[in-house]
């Protein structure tokens, strides 16, 4: 009887995890939607990065849809300033790929290389970005800096997080019809464990750094 109520207890973390995921997701998808895409996707991330950022702290899953609601409003411009740079990145790196065919061939590796270099750092800026800013409420400017300069400071920290997001990425396109359940929030949630686990290791004030030096 232990041993069912240890493995009934474990099911039930995991049910409640899943369902945790496919809520959030969806609230992601209704704050894009209601920013009209171009402007409710940023504050959506950043809203679902402090319902996960929580999950991951083991406060548990009550309230989540109101959590969301509030951080999406509260959070709607600075999400908007953090994650832009980022994002103008990707849109640049992205427009760059049309280009490639026209190049010769040597050249267009070049320019693919230097292309996915860019979309990776600008992946782990964005996430880093929305993670720090659940754990630090400093300044716009501050918070840009520090997310910029993660990624060169911690290569293998950015190494295993593009590496791990590739997966997902990868195991999501080869089952779309996850996409609409967890396309959004399991990324986010890999990213910012990673992201939130490196703050703890490199800041001693940090909520889980005590949890880590044991």
């Amino acid at each position: 009887m232990i041993v069912d109520d240890g493995w009934a207890g474990r099911l039930m973390t995991w049910l409640r995890a899943a369902s945790a995921l496919i809520v959030v997701n969806l609230l992601v998808i209704i704050g894009t939607l209601l920013g009209l895409v171009v402007l409710g996707a940023l504050p959506a991330a950043a809203a679902a990065t402090v319902c996960l950022t929580r999950l991951r702290d083991g406060e548990g899953t009550n309230g989540l849809v109101r959590l969301f609601a509030r951080e999406y409003r509260t959070r709607f411009l600075r999400a908007t300033a953090l994650g832009l740079p980022f994002v103008g990145i990707i849109a640049l790196a992205a427009a760059d790929t049309a280009v490639l065919p026209l190049l010769p061939p040597a050249v267009g590796a070049a320019v693919a290389v230097i292309t996915w270099i860019a979309v990776a750092y600008a992946v782990i800026g964005l996430v880093g970005a929305l993670a720090i800013d659940v754990r630090y409420r400093d300044s716009i400017p501050a918070t840009l800096r520090y997310a910029a300069a993660l990624p060169l400071t911690s290569p293998a920290m950015s190494f295993v997080l593009v590496v791990s997001l590739a997966a997902v990425a990868a195991a999501l396109m080869a089952i779309p019809a996850l996409l609409p359940l967890i396309g959004a929030s399991v990324p986010l949630f890999v990213g910012g464990w990673f992201i939130d686990h490196r703050l703890a290791q490199i800041d001693p004030a940090h909520p889980r750094a005590a949890a880590l030096a044991h």
